[in-house]
């Protein structure tokens, strides 16, 4: 609880300073409906509890459409032995932008979520324990506070690599803040599950992300879940074009 209270003061702390649009293509740990450009392509590390290292590459095949790869090794860094989890292809194709009465992106997709300990489930046909993948759809929402604008995503999405669990099917809410040119403040609530039950699953995560010249990102998070310590990730984004 002291975790959300921190959370929601952060956040109207940081509402009060709020220009800029930038617009990202995952907030911490849930994705938006943006896309990338075709031509272009993103690569991205992201290290999280424990020493494992996600890395995963992206491909503007269209404006609206992009595929690549993703590949996750548990125990990296430390003294445990490193595991693999099988490479996953990724997705996002977006549907549309909007109209001017509904200005609403809306895409769907396919891609990795629920990182780290907090994400791992019992299964005795996966000796990492672990839901790593699945589809997803999402909407993303511009509105405007203080003459500025900030976007809110909103989504649902199903686990089904390495197995399909349809009682973990989950709900995802985001909000994305830019900050000035340079800087973004993201705040989400995710595994919010379908039927709105095991609340003590239900994660509250936060991340401020730094842009440089459009092709370098690093951001800090935290992962927040109830009677579990924090999960702290580290995000560096490389962007350009072929």
């Amino acid at each position: 609880m002291k975790f959300r209270i921190i959370l929601i003061v952060v956040f109207l702390i940081m509402v009060t300073t709020l220009y800029s649009q930038t617009k990202n293509i995952v907030i911490v740990d849930t994705p938006t409906a943006n896309t990338i450009s075709r031509g272009m392509y993103n690569v991205s590390f992201l290290a999280y509890d424990n020493g494992g290292v996600g890395s995963k590459v992206i491909v503007g095949i269209f404006d609206n459409f992009y595929g690549g790869i993703s590949l996750d090794l548990q125990n990296l860094l430390g003294k445990d032995n490193p595991q693999w989890n099988n490479p996953v292809p990724v997705a996002r194709f977006r549907l549309t932008e909007g109209w001017k009465k509904f200005p609403a992106a809306i895409a769907i997709g396919f891609d990795t979520f629920y990182v780290g300990s907090e994400g791992r489930t019992y299964n005795v046909n996966n000796e990492l324990n672990r839901m790593i993948a699945g589809p997803y759809f999402v909407f993303t929402i511009p509105i405007y506070l203080f003459d500025e604008q900030q976007f809110i995503n909103y989504g649902m999405r199903v686990p089904t690599v390495p197995d399909y669990v349809a009682d973990d099917a989950s709900y995802f809410l985001s909000l994305d803040v830019p900050i000035g040119e340079n800087f973004n403040f993201k705040y989400e609530f995710e595994r919010i599950y379908w039927n709105f039950k095991r609340h003590e699953d239900f994660m509250y995560n936060v991340a401020f992300r730094y842009s440089y010249m459009d092709h370098l990102g690093v951001e800090i998070g935290v992962l927040f879940q109830e009677d579990e310590k924090p999960n702290r990730i580290l995000r560096i984004e490389y962007n350009a074009e072929f």
